[in-house]
């Protein structure tokens, strides 16, 4: 799958934000734990992906970023 930077990086801010967002939600008390747990288990792994695809991922047009072994 080829991607661009920016768009990987976008979806990085996104899954940050949403980590970011569930969890200041629970520390308030307007979530509970297990929905702050239910975003965290998806959005999490997507925001650590996509930072390292980010990294690895060209700047020119579309690429298949390799994070290696």
């Amino acid at each position: 799958m080829k991607m661009k930077k920016t768009t990987v990086a976008r979806i990085f801010w996104v899954g940050a934000g949403v980590c970011v967002i569930a969890s200041g939600l629970y520390f308030m008390g307007m979530i509970p734990l297990f929905a702050c747990a239910a975003l965290l288990v998806v959005a999490f792994p997507v925001t650590i992906l996509s930072l390292f695809f980010s990294w690895m991922a060209g700047e020119s047009g579309g690429d298949i970023p390799f994070i290696g072994y």
